[in-house]
């Protein structure tokens, strides 16, 4: 039972936490916020919200088979491998420099423009368009899902706790956008773009280090799993 509450702390915060780099969600935010458009700001956040939780269940999915199957060691070892090629290219790029958190900021923002801002409505559809079209949502959380199983805290899979993660994700990333209309004023900072670059490059690092966790653990998977 601890470990299940602790799944749900840590998808929470790992929630918020993957929002920390300043986007175009919480820019929109920020924006509508700094506008006294609280309903529209939160609407926008929820939205993301609910977006982010769409990506953290395709993940879930994901990764669901080799949980199921506890003599898939090579099915697992390939996915971790995977996972590990697709971490060490990302944060490679991320530390030599920040072009593609660019491009994903710039395509979020071409299609954002398109939503037409008609009502607390359609800032839910722009949060979600804006959560939806970034790439690298489902790889955050496969990292973070691939993690957590490793590390023996996860959920039985039913329906039931699989809709408290996905509700548990939208807390997370919601609980974000609740903090920016909250506190308006003191975190414009967080917007600048030379201490974006900073935590790119820091996360850069990070998922270097995780591509080599996860490669140690698709060799085990391949060579060293006792066979059930």
């Amino acid at each position: 039972m601890l470990a299940i509450l602790l799944f749900y702390l840590i998808v929470c915060a790992m929630g918020f936490t993957l929002c920390v780099m300043p986007g175009p969600v919480a820019i929109e935010v920020f924006h509508h916020a700094l506008n006294k458009q609280n309903k529209h700001a939160l609407s926008i956040g929820f939205g993301a919200g609910v977006g982010d939780g769409i990506w953290a269940m395709v993940a879930f999915f994901g990764i669901t088979p080799f949980l199921k199957n506890d003599h898939g060691n090579h099915l697992e070892g390939i996915f971790l491998l995977v996972a590990a090629v697709i971490t060490f290219i990302i944060g490679t790029l991320a530390i030599k420099n920040s072009r593609i958190v660019q491009k994903v900021e710039k395509t979020e923002e071409q299609i954002a423009e398109k939503v037409k801002q008609k009502g607390k409505g359609w800032s839910f559809l722009k949060g979600a368009t804006l959560m939806l079209v970034n790439p690298l949502g489902i790889g955050s959380w496969m990292i973070v899902l691939s993690f957590l199983k490793k590390i023996k805290i996860y959920i039985p899979l039913t329906s039931t706790y699989e809709f408290l993660f996905f509700v548990a994700v939208v807390m997370g990333t919601f609980a974000y956008s609740v903090v920016i209309v909250a506190i308006t004023n003191r975190i414009k900072g967080l917007f600048d773009p030379e201490k974006a670059a900073k935590i790119v490059k820091i996360l850069g690092y990070l998922l270097v280090a995780f591509s080599i966790y996860f490669l140690i653990h698709s060799i085990r998977a391949f060579f060293f799993s006792a066979p059930g």
